[in-house]
């Protein structure tokens, strides 16, 4: 097994993105030939430094990998702001380290310079690796160094790498160990075994760090083919799982969205309802307030709308006012806020709108009800409306109470008309 490791940086603000997109690669990478497994880590002491770690059941899987059309692909799933750091391209772990700036990457990883590659390293099953003294003596192992060289309990001084092999060219390593003979990162191989375990054949790389060796390489565990497929199927499980859940959360918000929707809207005319208007009300009368802002509002009331019922029909009514509310829906900002005030009554808040701003609001309203043809009533359609703007420091009831007298002395002047409440604010 080989382990490949790339190193990303990214713009800053973009790192959550980017973890997300490196999440998202195995879909495409894990029906590739020999792939065993994929890590993302980020570097504590510097976050814009991703580094990616795959898991290659040999040398030559990855490499087909890395020449495919799918490798390519992988490509386009990265954001914009991700880079390949150019010094540092990629690093081999299991046969050989093949790049001299890798080996200096795991140098400074094992002394605890490259935060998330040293914990990665510390606690890998994956890749085994011994700290050695010049003389061989071991000084740390990590996680899958244990298993692959472990402690002997019958010895009370520390171990050293020449316990564990068999038969091996040890004279090259300890030439290597020294800092004598052929260049540090070539291949070894060495015939290790210990306790009651068979001799294996183990093909390691030496990195120099700090007047030290860091012994690296990479072996496939007994029975992990068995292992990885239980592991592969409960990850799957827990995969079917987590969509459920997020499917079950997802439709659980949506209820919740559309409970709360129907609360606040009237059930006819799809307005906001009463509830929704006393709070909006409320709420943007205190930001006038503070603001010392426009606020108006329009009240409107469609005229002789009980002669249509009885003389059509409720069925008939209910369609006028869903037509009416349509009506008042297009004259509608984002902002605003249209409501069915109760019967064929209506409102519209007007935030930051003077005066003026809303009686021109409120003729629209009125000429295009006049001209609304409703199917099963024949009768023309028509409204009164009356506008209010509200003065500093006046309470709510009070300038509803003007727009309403507003809207009666529009009804009482001949309807389909506009009429001001009086003590405007222009």
């Amino acid at each position: 097994m080989v382990t490949v490791i790339s190193r990303f940086r990214v713009r800053n603000g973009l790192e959550q993105e980017v973890r997300r997109a490196f999440l998202d690669r195995p879909r495409l990478v894990e029906k590739a030939a020999g792939f065993c497994g994929l890590d993302v880590l980020t570097d504590a002491a510097n976050p814009s430094v991703f580094l990616l770690l795959t898991r290659w059941r040999d040398e030559p899987s990855f490499q087909a990998w890395h020449q495919s059309e799918a490798h390519h692909q992988s490509h386009a799933m990265m954001p914009k702001g991700l880079k390949l750091d150019a010094t540092f391209t990629s690093l081999t772990i299991g046969n050989s380290i093949e790049h001299p700036a890798g080996s200096q990457t795991l140098s400074d990883a094992l002394e605890g310079q490259t935060v998330g590659l040293s914990q990665w390293l510390t606690e890998s099953d994956s890749v085994f690796a011994l700290l050695l003294a010049p003389d061989g003596s071991i000084r740390a192992r990590n996680r899958a160094g244990y298993r692959v060289f472990p402690p002997d309990p019958t010895k009370n001084l520390g171990l050293s790498i020449w316990d564990y092999l068999v038969c091996s060219d040890v004279q090259d390593l300890r030439q290597r160990l020294s800092g004598e003979g052929t260049r540090q990162d070539a291949r070894l191989l060495l015939n290790v075994a210990s306790g009651q375990q068979d001799a294996i054949t183990l093909e390691v790389g030496l990195v120099r760090c700090s007047g030290a060796i860091l012994l690296l390489g990479s072996q496939e565990r007994r029975h992990d083919s068995q292992f990885e497929t239980e592991i592969l199927k409960l990850t799957n499980d827990l995969s079917l799982m987590a969509r459920e859940s997020a499917r079950k959360n997802r439709e659980l918000k949506e209820a919740n969205e559309t409970i709360e929707r129907l609360a606040r809207t009237d059930p006819l005319t799809g307005l906001a309802n009463r509830r929704t208007l006393d709070e909006t009300f409320g709420r943007e009368i205190a930001r006038a307030e503070r603001l010392q802002g426009d606020l108006s509002m329009i009240i409107g009331d469609l005229d002789h709308f009980k002669s249509i019922n009885d003389q059509y029909g409720h069925i008939i009514g209910d369609q006028v006012l869903a037509h009416a509310a349509v009506v008042l829906k297009s004259q509608s900002r984002p902002y605003d806020l249209a409501a069915r005030y109760g019967g064929e009554e209506f409102v519209l808040v007007l935030p930051g709108t003077s005066t003026n701003g809303a009686i021109a609001t409120a003729e629209r309203i009125r000429k295009e009800i006049a001209d609304l043809t409703v199917p099963g009533c024949p009768r023309q359609i028509t409204i009164s409306l009356g506008v209010a703007s509200w003065m500093v420091g006046e309470a709510p009831e009070a300038f509803v109470a003007r727009a309403d007298a507003a809207l009666y002395s529009a009804k009482s002047t001949g309807r389909n008309r506009v009429e001001v409440a009086l003590d405007v604010k222009v």
